[in-house]
């Protein structure tokens, strides 16, 4: 603290030298103090001396003590049996002397009550006397205290303890009756004070006491609990002796020590034990204090203070006492030599703010405004006044600051034109009837309370000053608390009145009367609205235009303010010291309450709870003030003197969220705020960005409960709930309220508020319908008897089926009774239905209560056999058996009925009705009774219906003996494992061997069938009827067969057990006729082994006796050799082609092509070469027909370039190609064949008839080219000789055409239906005239079948160029050396 904190300081001129007596008044704008000089002065906080008196006698000063109301002090001298009481303020300074009754006792100690104006003064002898300052009357006690009374509190519920030098405690009420037994302590109780403990909850009243005993401890109780056994607390040694203590914050012990150290303890039951924080700050503690308001320690020591650890030095050894003024102010400090100082240890924070202004107290005496329309703070005005004000306020151009009775008032701006005045311009002062309450101002009028009057008046007038009072008259109570909008006064009178006066119309145009005892009221900006308060701390709603005034569920019992916002007419909070919370107005809601607090949702699961989550509470931080509201954010003055903006718990991520581009938490934070302020439209759009199902069905009940029936709509048609959708939209047209609310209330399942709300609506019946719908039948009832008659046998029929469901017979045949309905007054068909219903009811009712007669009676009278099944139900269910057979045929259930006349042995009444029976349980049931008499075909006939194989095959073995039935069933039917070992013990004992073995495997007896086979040469039933081997099995087999040298079947299943080479050596063992299987054998293993093996077979390096040819040829195909295929295939062609089998060979070649090409292989080149030579040769009779020369020619040519090929028949064919060669006009290779003619080999061969003619062609040599045509390749598309079946550019080659021989072209490819191979089309079709046979596979084929394809032909054969190139190499060598 710098010198400039000073404010003020008193010195021992005029305290004397000794420590300085004073006291604050609980106003704390006073200050009385007093020394050794027998003068008593009181100050002002600023220090100003104000008033002081002369005592009248020099007795030492002990105590002064403020009464609550600051009207009176106490004076306490040492030896006096009297006080003195002090009214300072009164015009001569009045004292009155107040003495004890003993004239012997002397005063010790005196304490003003402070919720009631009493003094209690303590004496040396004990005893206790109370004052009542109202009536100056005494109340004297005796037995409080048997010894002088040292110390004493008040609490805030006026009760008094005190402690004296006998060590006890006594409490006391205002009343001066003993509370509770006095409570025993070790030593003298100093510093007794009444607190307030710490607890969970935070909210208790001042129950708790704590005292100092020898300076070592300090006791702790809460009256009531256990103050027979309070608490002590001890400290380290180190410490030294307790000095002083106070009570702090939220119930805190801070504690001071002789050595210098401060502990701050808790006061909560489970954390007393433990020091929250100790630290030596001085090397002594002389005294101290805290603030609350401040949040602040002061430590006095060492002739210095420290508050907040920084040191104001005093040239005084010992300060005794420190006290701090309430609001943190000012620091009085007192010395034992006798000074006073006083520190300002604040600036002052007297706050107002209208709209957009604020004013601020800077100092004592200096305010500044500030205008925050631009989210800063921007100067406009200041204003300097001469005193210190109590409070102050404002309005858009002017400010008032209050002073006791006086207000001065200053215009700050120019409303009109906008300007500014700094400093502001002081309009008037002026003086009201007594101390200013509450000072209320609007754009340009004034509304003051003092004295329980209400002065109205404009701020500035011309001419006389007119002022308007309130009440005007005798008959009007006092007014209590005031409101002022723009146009209205509001006035709230001792009697809980609210007047509403209009500003322009000078006139009151609302009396509103009530009981509620109001004592405040807060209307909103626009006055609305407004809120009030009684004197019980409970909240209303008080809407001016319906003068209407609506209680407040859970209101804070002790707001101590409303702040309206200054946007949302609808919005509140309430405000409890540091705590904030937000109400919000909300009409349209089922319960119909007027005001909500605004819910803090923190998940789903709050949406979903029965009981609401906690109020939104916004808690601001101690010492700063809230001073307006507007959309949700506070607007408030902190404690580093700044305005700042703080949005509500309730309002603290709408202006945060970012829409659309938001994460999913925000989206739902929006959600639930919006939700809970009753923004439904706000939070759909949230909604929508979760996809939340769940969400939606919860959001649109909600939004229901507050008829918002357009956002419920869409949040069930978002949550899939048609049924809801479709309800809203069946009555959200609906105009009437009450009936509104009724069907939200029913759809929502609170259906007793939903029948009151239809009885108030014109659709009363709902109410009916409503309790019907929920089967509330007896409420059903009750109301039918008064709003619909009619329908009371209507729901008697249902309230008696209800009844009867409950066991309560005898009271449903009542009801059933009542429900019968009079023809007269319905339609026959109602009451025909109605009435059996009715008379089914007493007949199952009846037959429960063992009454049998009566209710077979009452059923031959009921037709419907639904009705009559209840009934037989209900008669089986009491053992009356026959009664209920007879019923279920009478309703035509016919297995029912049979079941329980077969369970009773009632054969004959059962046989009629088994032709109708279908049930196999009940068939089987039956089948068994005629089983047991002896009709065993009867039975089986029955068995057999109920398709119980098992039993059938039974009565067939044994009863019947007929195995072949019995087979038939088990091979057919059925093939259970029962069965087929049933069947096999009955073949087997026949003899029946094979049969036994395929049976035994059946029933799963392997081992058993494969023994039975051994043992009478039944392996091939083994065999046939075995479905699956296991290797074991098989080998089993194997071994069998190759015993019993049946070696084919041994090598089978010795293959089947996974020993193939064994397998291939029996098929060898077994001869030549099975090289197939063995083939087949390889083929399935493909291991090198057997490959190998075999083919040493067929090749005889085994025996030495070659097989056929074809066997080789089988293996390589079936082992995919494809190239060994060829040459395999080609070697047996050219054997047949040299024994002259031609068309023999052709077939051959043909057939292995097409098996390679239908198992999906490529053929070979040279096989594909060997084929289409030899195909050429067989074309040549069917072309020679076709008198096609030049092709003839040509064809020709190709095979004599394979004349080595056809032995027996090439003098022949070489003759054959000079002629055609000669036809066709080819004479250079008329003569090339001519000159092969003429070698010594064929020539001599050469027909008479052309050897002539030949022998002249091959004199003359012609070097002419022969004429070559060409046709695309299929491939690439360059033009290519038609014989020739390679391509020059693109190296594929060409498949050749079955009906020419020539390549094919793309354009004219067709394939043969039957062997797949292709043909040009066009010479296919001219073939086919000749003869419907295809020329390859021999098979027929009619011409309409050919359809050509225009897609790429794909080679035939499998082989890389260079393999081509070799062979085409080989081919003209071969030509070369013919």
């Amino acid at each position: 603290m710098s010198k400039k904190s000073q404010i003020f300081e008193y010195k021992d001129d005029i305290n004397g030298r000794v420590p300085v007596i004073f006291q604050w008044s609980f106003d704390f704008n006073f200050l009385v103090c007093g020394g050794d000089k027998s003068v008593i002065y009181v100050l002002d906080k600023r220090g100003k001396r104000l008033k002081d008196i002369q005592l009248p006698t020099n007795n030492k000063l002990l105590q002064l003590e403020w009464d609550k109301d600051g009207e009176y002090v106490c004076i306490v001298q040492d030896g006096l049996n009297h006080v003195n009481l002090w009214a300072p303020f009164t015009n001569n300074s009045q004292v009155i002397q107040v003495e004890l009754d003993n004239p012997k006792a002397k005063v010790s100690y005196a304490k003003w009550s402070k919720s009631h104006g009493i003094l209690a003064i303590g004496s040396d002898k004990g005893g206790l006397l109370f004052y009542t300052k109202k009536q100056a009357k005494k109340l004297p006690t005796m037995g409080k205290h048997s010894k002088k009374i040292i110390s004493g509190d008040w609490n805030n519920e006026g009760y008094l303890i005190t402690s004296g030098e006998d060590k006890f405690l006594t409490v006391s009420n205002y009343n001066s009756e003993t509370m509770f037994e006095s409570i025993p302590v070790k030593a003298e109780a100093k510093n007794v004070v009444w607190s307030r403990s710490k607890t969970d909850s935070r909210e208790q009243n001042q129950r708790t006491v704590t005292a100092i005993i020898q300076q070592k401890t300090i006791i702790m109780f809460e009256l009531g609990k256990n103050h027979k056994m309070p608490d002590e607390l001890m400290f380290e040694n180190k410490y030294g002796k307790i000095v002083d203590y106070t009570i702090f914050g939220d119930g805190y012990l801070v504690i001071g020590f002789s050595e210098g150290y401060v502990a701050h303890i808790s006061t909560h039951r489970k954390e007393i034990k433990d020091e929250v924080q100790s630290e030596k700050l001085l090397k002594s503690v002389d005294a101290m204090c805290t603030n609350d308001s401040l949040y602040k320690l002061a430590v006095a020591g060492d002739g210095c203070i420290k508050m907040k650890y920084q040191l104001r030095k005093l040239n005084y050894p010992m300060i005794v006492v420190v006290v701090w003024s309430q609001n943190g102010q000012i620091l009085v400090v007192s010395t034992e030599k006798g000074c006073l100082f006083g520190f300002q240890t604040s600036i002052p924070t007297l706050t107002a703010s209208y709209a957009s202004m604020i004013a601020l107290q800077q100092s004592f005496t200096e305010i500044s405004i500030y205008s925050t329309q631009e989210q800063s703070l921007n100067e406009i005005s200041t204003v300097t006044l001469e005193n210190e004000p109590n409070q102050i306020s404002m309005s858009m151009q002017y400010f008032a600051a209050g002073l006791n009775n006086v207000v001065f008032y200053y215009k700050y701006l120019e409303l009109k034109n906008k300007k500014a005045f700094k400093p502001a311009i002081q309009a008037i002062k002026m003086d009201y009837l007594g101390y200013v309450n509450q000072i209320i101002l609007n754009d340009e009028s004034a509304a003051i309370l003092s004295n329980n009057v209400c002065t109205f008046h404009k701020i500035e007038q011309t001419g006389e000053y007119v002022k308007q009072q309130f009440p005007d008259n005798d008959q009007e109570k006092p007014i209590l608390h005031i409101g002022l909008t723009k146009n209205f006064l509001f006035l709230l009178d001792s009697q809980s009145k609210i007047r509403v006066y209009n500003v322009f119309e000078k006139q009151f145009i609302i009396e509103f009367k009530n009981d509620y005892s109001l004592t405040k009221i807060f209307p909103n900006i626009s006055g609305t609205r407004s809120i009030c308060i009684n004197n019980k701390g409970q909240g209303f709603l008080f809407e001016a235009s319906l003068e209407l005034l609506t209680k407040i569920s859970e209101f804070p019992e002790k707001t101590e303010r409303i702040i309206w916002d200054q946007k949302d007419p609808n919005l509140f909070v309430t405000q409890v010291a540091n705590d904030l919370t937000t109400y919000i107005v909300n009409k349209n809601n089922l319960q119909q309450e007027m005001v909500h607090p605004v819910l803090e949702y923190l998940s789903m699961e709050d949406l979903q709870k029965s009981s609401p989550p906690n109020p939104s509470v916004t808690e601001i931080e101690k010492g700063v003030q809230a001073l307006s509201l507007t959309n949700g954010t506070l607007k408030c003055f902190t404690m580093s003197r700044n305005v700042m903006g703080q949005p509500l718990i309730s309002h603290s991520y709408l202006k945060s969220y970012k829409g659309a581009d938001d994460n999913n938490e925000g989206h739902f934070r929006y959600f639930l705020q919006n939700l809970a302020l009753f923004k439904f439209a706000n939070a759909h759009k949230a909604a929508l960005n979760l996809k939340n199902l769940k969400l939606f069905d919860t959001f649109g009940r909600k939004c229901l409960e507050n008829l918002e029936f357009d956002v419920a709509q869409k949040a069930f048609q978002a949550a899939n709930n048609i049924s809801m959708v479709m309800m809203i939209q069946s009555f959200k047209n609906e105009t009437e309220k009450n009936l509104l609310f009724a069907y939200v209330a029913m759809i929502l399942g609170q259906h007793d508020l939903a029948q009151d709300l239809f009885l108030k609506s014109s659709y009363r019946l709902g109410a009916l319908e409503l309790r019907s719908d929920i089967q509330d039948y007896v409420n059903a009832l009750s109301l039918a008897k008064k709003i619909a008659p009619e329908q009371e046998p209507f729901i008697c029929k249902r309230l008696a089926i209800q009844i009867e469901t409950q066991g309560n017979n005898p009271e449903a045949v009542k009801m059933y009774e009542m429900a019968m309905l009079n023809e007269k007054l319905h339609d026959s068909k109602t009451v025909e239905t109605h009435n059996q219903q009715c008379v089914a009811g007493i007949a199952r009712c009846s037959i429960k209560m063992g009454d049998i007669l009566r209710g077979s009676s009452l059923s031959r009278q009921i037709s419907d056999p639904l009705i009559l099944q209840e009934i037989a139900l209900v008669c089986e269910n009491m053992k009356f058996q026959v009664e209920a057979a007879e019923l279920y045929e009478q309703a035509g259930c016919i297995e029912k009925a049979a079941t329980i006349y077969i369970t009773q042995k009632m054969f004959k009444q059962a046989a009629p009705l088994m032709n109708k029976v279908k049930s196999p349980k009940l068939l089987i049931l039956y089948a068994k009774a005629k089983e047991s008499e002896g009709a065993f075909q009867e039975a089986e006939n029955v068995y057999e219906k109920a398709e119980d194989w098992e039993n059938v095959v039974r009565l067939n073995l044994n009863q019947l003996n007929n195995i072949e039935r019995a087979k038939f069933i088990l091979r057919n039917k059925c093939k259970t494992v029962t069965l087929a070992s049933m069947v096999a013990q009955y073949c087997e004992r026949r003899g029946s061997k094979a049969e036994a073995v395929e049976f035994l495997i059946l029933a799963e007896k392997k081992e058993q069938a494969f023994a039975l086979a051994q043992n009478y040469n039944e392996m091939d039933s083994y065999v046939e009827h075995m479905k699956a081997f296991s290797l074991e099995e098989r080998l089993q087999v194997a071994q069998y067969f190759e015993g019993k040298n049946q070696l084919d079947k041994a090598a089978f299943h010795f293959e089947k057990a996974q020993d193939p080479m064994k397998a291939l050596r029996l098929y060898q063992k077994a001869g030549e006729e099975f090289i197939n299987d063995m083939i087949d054998l390889v083929a399935r293993n493909k291991q090198d082994s057997l490959i190998q093996h075999l083919s040493d077979y067929i090749n005889g390096d085994t025996d030495d006796i070659p097989k056929d040819p074809i066997f080789s040829l089988k293996l390589q195909k079936a082992i995919g050799n494809l190239q060994a295929v060829g040459r395999i295939a080609i070697t047996i062609a050219a054997s047949e082609q040299e024994c002259g089998k031609y068309k023999e060979a052709h077939q051959f070649l043909y057939e292995t092509c097409d098996d390679l090409k239908s198992s999906g292989n490529q053929i070979p080149f040279d096989l594909y070469q060997k084929l289409m030579t030899l195909h050429s040769y067989t074309l040549v009779k069917k072309i020679t027909k076709l008198e096609e020369h030049e092709d003839l020619a040509k064809l020709l040519d190709r095979v004599c370039k394979s004349i080595s090929q056809f032995p027996n028949g090439a003098t022949n064919i070489l003759t054959m190609a000079v002629i055609e060669a000669t036809k066709a006009n080819f004479k250079s290779m008329a003569y090339q064949w001519a000159i092969t003619l003429m070698k010594q080999e064929y020539r001599s061969q050469i027909n008479e008839k052309f050897k002539t003619r030949i022998e002249n062609i091959a004199r003359k040599p012609v070097k002419e080219e022969v004429p070559d045509k060409k046709t695309p390749c299929p491939f690439c598309g360059e033009f290519v000789s038609e014989f020739t079946l390679d391509c020059p550019k693109c190296s594929n080659n060409i498949p050749f055409c079955i009906a020419s021989a020539k390549h094919i072209v793309a354009e004219q490819c067709c394939f043969c239906p039957e062997c797949k191979f292709p043909a040009n089309i066009q010479y296919f079709k001219r073939i086919l005239e000749i003869e419907p046979i295809c020329p390859l596979c021999q098979k027929q084929i009619r011409s309409q079948d050919l359809k050509e394809v225009s897609i790429m032909v794909r080679p035939q054969f499998q082989v890389s160029k260079e393999e081509v190139l070799k062979l085409k190499r080989k081919a003209a060598v071969d030509e070369k050396k013919q």
